[in-house]
């Protein structure tokens, strides 16, 4: 049994979002790889808040994740 009530117009606006999503993952994958770049390596010595954040720490998950080295569980 769904947790919701199935409703194909909901369903088919998921799909498109989803698809979405999909399509724009390579351009994702790209800007976080580029943070994690610019946050290693700081021309402007800002990266501290990047650091107390954890967004860091969420964009080498993330990469991880997209590279498929880890299951995006619980570790």
């Amino acid at each position: 049994m769904w947790p919701y009530e199935w409703d194909a117009a909901t369903s088919q606006r998921e799909a498109i979002a989803n698809a979405r999503l999909i399509a724009a993952a390579p351009d994702l994958l790209e800007a976080a790889k580029n943070f994690i770049r610019w946050a290693e390596e700081p021309a402007d010595g800002s990266v501290g808040m990047a650091r107390e954040q954890g967004w860091l720490e969420q964009a080498r998950a993330a990469i991880a994740r997209a590279r498929g080295e880890q299951d995006g569980g619980a570790s």
